[in-house]
């Protein structure tokens, strides 16, 4: 029997919450679903409840945290978490092939244009849109970091 059942919201480290909003929001047109902590949509008590969680399960003590919830037009979810204690900056930006990376798929369209709007916003891409066919399926894919190095690929399938 699998012990994984699923993978669930997939939830990014963010130093700048938001600056983050304005990257996957602005720029990639995910909506805002909610927002919570550090004097947004928590109560005193529940946001105790939350930092307390993260001091646990995280192993970060006097951890405070932002966190918003996000949700592209597909209805897949992204949390991003800033920690506004312990403060810390971005860390440095790591190759892809790193052992420990992360890499977030994002499935879009018209993935040329996409990348052209995050080059002039001045995102960091790896390179434009590769083509490549596997299996009969044409598509498109790029490799990209957010505002805080995160490590992102687009991916589009090409419709026939």
């Amino acid at each position: 029997m699998p012990l994984v059942t699923g993978v669930d919201t997939t939830a990014l480290t963010v130093s700048d919450l938001d600056r983050a909003l304005g990257f996957y929001c602005d720029l990639l047109g995910m909506e805002v679903v909610e927002t919570k902590g550090a004097g947004a949509g928590w109560d005193a008590e529940e946001q105790a409840r939350w930092d307390a969680y993260h001091e646990r399960v995280c192993g970060i003590p006097g951890a405070r945290i932002k966190v918003a919830f996000l949700q592209a037009q597909d209805g897949s979810k992204l949390e991003l978490i800033e920690y506004v204690q312990p403060k810390r900056p971005p860390g440095p930006k790591r190759p892809f092939s790193d052992p420990g990376v992360a890499i977030v798929p994002f499935a879009l369209r018209d993935s040329v244009a996409v990348v052209a709007k995050l080059r002039a916003a001045g995102v960091d891409v790896v390179a434009d849109p590769q083509h490549y066919v596997l299996d009969g399926v044409e598509s498109y894919t790029t490799y990209l970091y957010d505002p805080d190095g995160n490590h992102l690929c687009f991916f589009e399938i090409v419709e026939v």
